[in-house]
């Protein structure tokens, strides 16, 4: 997004990306220690069936929630 966009996305609580938006906004957005779907759920595939697919982790605590 453009230098303007950056702007109006940090002031309305959404992590711009720019280095320049980033540093001004800094103190609103912690630091983030960012993940790899490969290295953490073992790629997009893996990661669908064992959380998405049909009797899988969300369907159980969604399940759960509506007892």
């Amino acid at each position: 997004y453009s230098d303007e966009g950056q702007e109006i996305a940090g002031k309305n609580f959404y992590r711009p990306t720019s280095d320049k938006a980033k540093a001004k906004f800094e103190k609103q957005f912690p630091k983030l220690t960012l993940v790899n779907i490969n290295d953490s759920f073992g790629g997009w595939g893996k990661a669908a069936k064992d959380h998405f697919a049909d009797g899988a982790s969300f369907d159980q605590i969604y399940t759960a929630k509506q007892k």
